[in-house]
């Protein structure tokens, strides 16, 4: 992961982070460009959303769509999805 100085642009180099929650951390980051800029800062990093749910999810709302139709409905799709 790049992090780039958010004041003079440079390339900065995560020094420490610390885990706030499973899908949030702070990065404790320090710029390289020592001469003329040196900034310590802190970016916060974390999942925003998926893009494609992971495979068991879905599948858990595959089952659980399944599983709220009728009787009726849940027969006509079995038999559409072993039909050949």
């Amino acid at each position: 992961m790049r992090v780039i100085c958010p004041h003079c642009y440079s390339k900065a180099l995560i020094t420490s982070s610390n885990e706030l929650t499973a899908t949030v951390k702070d990065l404790y980051c320090q710029c390289t460009n020592t001469k003329h800029c040196g900034a310590s800062f802190v970016y916060k990093l974390s999942h925003s959303h998926d893009l494609n749910p992971p495979r068991h999810t879905t599948q858990q709302m595959a089952i659980a769509l399944i599983k709220s139709l009728p009787i009726e409905e849940r027969q006509a799709l079995q038999r559409d999805m072993f039909a050949s």
